[in-house]
């Protein structure tokens, strides 16, 4: 009987051993690809509109300042973004765009795209990227 006893423990013992090994197997070193799971595209201005309201525009900006600028394209106002997170903020930091009124705003672009050299198209690029923001700019903010 001990015999017995002996040899059942000495199996479970094999089979626990067996069972916590790292040794590879064929099954285990085989790599599985699947395919890429399809991300739903979140709209930019739902994103991150409410934190400081520098994003890259989308339809809803441009479709926003039409109502000040008719003639604004999405271009321009990508523009106006490259320009605004490059020239403006290569000096003063990312600053945000909802906490200046838009009356305001006119005469800061103004003294600043004259200090930084812009041109005439870069200034307007930059004035309907702003508007465009600041008409999408989510309540409260």
């Amino acid at each position: 009987m001990n015999f017995f006893r002996l040899t059942s423990l000495s199996i479970a013992v094999c089979m626990m051993v067996s069972c916590h090994t790292t040794k590879k197997t064929e099954t285990t070193s085989k790599v599985t690809i699947s395919k890429p799971e399809v991300i739903e595209e979140i709209p930019v201005s739902e994103a991150v509109k409410s934190k400081n309201g520098v994003f890259a525009p989308g339809q809803e900006q441009a479709t926003a300042v039409k109502e000040k600028y008719p003639d604004a394209t999405l271009q321009q106002l990508t523009e106006g973004y490259g320009i605004y997170t490059g020239t403006c903020t290569n000096c003063h930091g990312t600053k945000s765009i909802y906490r200046i009124s838009e009356v305001n705003w006119p005469y800061i672009i103004d003294d600043m795209s004259m200090r930084s050299r812009l041109t005439a198209s870069q200034k307007e690029a930059l004035t309907k990227y702003i508007f465009a923001i600041k008409a999408t700019q989510p309540v409260g903010k």
